[in-house]
């Protein structure tokens, strides 16, 4: 997400099926440190937006140079514009 060459890690966490006993989920991103160890970064890049998810597109869909995620959800699907800046806008 930041392109500093290190490999990210991005999970999309899913929730109980809806009408059941709910807990609460978010994806998570985690930046890679460069020594073996990740940070979660999810809160302070925008990702925190709870959903169910069920799987993760990555691309550069506005063509910026930037790494964008399109999550499919249980009802709404999230498109993830990376600012470049390192944060996210769900767009």
């Amino acid at each position: 997400y930041d392109n500093d060459g290190w490999p990210d890690i991005f999970l999309v966490n899913g929730m109980d099926w809806p009408g059941h006993v709910q807990k609460h989920a978010t994806p998570k991103l985690y930046h890679n440190n460069h020594d073996g160890t990740f940070t979660d970064v999810t809160h302070k890049v925008g990702l925190d937006v709870e959903l169910f998810g069920m799987g993760v597109a990555v691309g550069d869909y506005d063509n910026d140079g930037y790494d964008d995620l399109f999550v499919t959800a249980y009802g709404q699907n999230h498109l993830f514009n990376n600012n470049g800046n390192g944060t996210f806008t769900d767009v």
